[in-house]
């Protein structure tokens, strides 16, 4: 007779795993909130009136704003913080918000920039007389300089005496002609949705010289052909240099296709999603860092308002009242002018510099400084300097945008408030742009290892099991570059330490036990 003792061992189960809760693999922290109170008069009130009617994040709907005023005011006056710098920076901005697709960029936009394109349909149905007349003009001048220089040429071949008179006439004529070409009537047009930097930089030297690249799908300006990564580097060093109000030189080998620019302004107001900005970091990241291309972003990640945009009939059934947006359309226009005075002849040349009370200076002089402490060992931005180091350059840019839509002249000086408030939206940005790095442009290592636990909690989902085979995940997973041994064991040992998995053996099969709270829902 079997012993009860011994029967009631033998039926014990083995004890379940007892797992630690699961640790995020990237930092985890949340956007703080948007400083709104930073953004001074109109901006500040067409802002809240807009994210009032779309319901998007208030950064989202601060990005497209932000991004017409740069379109706007980059062709009116510069900006030079530092006094002791020869050159002057643009107002211009880079723009980027990452976020879901759902997030109502677009309609955020469409509020802002719509006074852009019909004052640029507008002028441009004003000068069509004046551009049929160059056409023209320039087709007669172009026809005798032709004729010209086939005189020249058919002389030169005779080599006669009356030739070589006749000869150095037509020289003297094709010099005058060349010296007197008509002059171009460009007609303006200020936003684009998609362009390689090549074409940006066509458009402001053929059409009109201030541009803004406005995308609420901006997948197609980072995964497109220009940003391909044979070609990356260049196009983040043209885009720089636009940044920059710089010169852009073009050499093909055709001479006719060769071009150099200068005197233009381009700005960028772009969203792109999480996993497509990701993937671009995978492959542009270090190029990107490295040419100073990321440290030109002023970067918002927000938190979604998807799931809490309710509307009710009535509210829809009752016109908005929107004051401080036509105040905003209003002050735009104005400015646009401005901006058409001074560029209507291809180039925004010799542009007003505006001047720093003591006091903004002051307050500039101090953010820098801070800046620049932050990136020192054990502080805030330590090795980020790369990323950091353009900021307050940025903060003088918006100061000077917000100094010019809020009624300044072009000669009054920038007031310590107005400093004072686009430094602490600036600070705000720098911030996220931290986070950024933090949770989604992560060393290759540490983004193997995400995107394999990605792939396994996937995996075991479908499977309704919480265990892959470590040979089945070896030949299936994706990506392929975590198909090697060391790969793979470099990334789930980021993970075990995360008590995201365990590893495990049944018999002599290597195991991937998946934490069951990531299973249900949790992170």
């Amino acid at each position: 007779m079997i012993n009860a003792k011994i029967l009631q061992m033998a039926t014990i189960e083995k004890p379940a795993y007892q797992w630690d809760a699961p640790e995020p693999l990237t930092q985890q922290s949340h956007a703080a909130p948007y400083p709104m109170d930073a953004l001074p008069g109109i901006i500040g009130g067409a802002i809240r009136e807009v994210v009032e009617i779309v319901k998007c994040p208030p950064a989202l709907a601060a990005n497209s704003a932000l991004s017409v005023l740069a379109t706007a005011c980059q062709g009116v006056a510069n900006i030079k913080p530092n006094p002791r710098l020869k050159k002057p920076s643009p107002l211009s901005l880079i723009m980027v918000t990452i976020g879901d697709p759902n997030e109502r960029k677009s309609a955020a936009d469409d509020f802002f920039s719509e006074e852009i394109g019909e004052w640029c349909d507008t002028k441009t149905q004003d000068l069509e007389p004046d551009l049929k007349a160059y056409k023209a003009e320039f087709a007669s001048w172009n026809a005798q300089k032709r004729g010209l220089e086939k005189a020249i040429e058919s002389a030169a071949s005779k080599g006669d005496p009356a030739s070589l008179q006749k000869m150095q006439e037509a020289q003297e004529k094709l010099v005058w002609l060349e010296q007197n070409e008509p002059a171009k009537v460009y007609t303006p047009k200020m936003t684009t949705k998609d362009a390689t930097p090549e074409g940006i930089a066509k458009h402001c030297m053929n059409k009109w010289p201030s541009l803004c690249n406005m995308a609420a799908e901006a997948g197609a300006v980072f995964g497109g052909h220009g940003m391909a990564k044979d070609k990356a580097m260049r196009n983040f060093s043209r885009i720089n240099e636009m940044w920059e109000a710089g010169k852009i030189e073009v050499t093909r080998s055709n001479e006719e296709d060769s071009f150099t620019l200068t005197g233009a302004r381009f700005s960028m107001g772009l969203a792109i999603q999480p996993d497509l900005i990701r993937e671009f970091f995978e492959t542009n990241g270090r190029g990107a860092t490295g040419s100073g291309f990321f440290g030109r972003w002023l970067l918002s990640f927000p938190e979604t308002t998807q799931g809490t945009r309710m509307e009710d009939v009535e509210t829809l059934l009752t016109e908005s009242e929107t004051p401080n947006i036509e105040k905003f359309r209003k002050q735009l226009h104005e400015i646009l002018e401005q901006q058409y005075t001074n560029g209507k002849g291809g180039k925004f040349d010799n542009l007003p510099t505006l001047p720093l009370s003591r006091e903004a200076l002051e307050i500039w002089v101090k953010y820098l400084n801070s800046v620049e402490s932050a990136l020192g060992a054990g502080c805030d931005f330590e090795g980020e300097g790369k990323i950091a180091g353009k900021n307050p350059n940025s903060a003088a840019r918006l100061a000077g945008l917000f100094h010019l839509f809020n009624g300044g002249h072009v000669l009054d000086a920038i007031s310590g408030e107005t400093m004072k408030a686009a430094c602490r939206l600036a600070s705000w940005h720098l911030y996220e742009a931290h986070r950024f790095f933090g949770e989604i442009a992560l060393p290759k290592d540490d983004l193997e290892a995400v995107k394999l636990d990605a792939w396994l909690i996937a995996e075991c989902k479908a499977t309704g099991s919480n265990a892959v085979g470590k040979t089945s995940t070896l030949q299936r997973v994706t990506p392929a570059s975590l198909r090697k041994v060391d790969k793979l064991n470099k990334a789930l040992g980021h993970m075990e330490r995360a008590n995201r998995i365990r590893q495990t053996k049944e018999g002599k099969t290597a195991i991937i036990e998946v934490n069951p709270a990531l299973l249900e829902g949790g992170k």
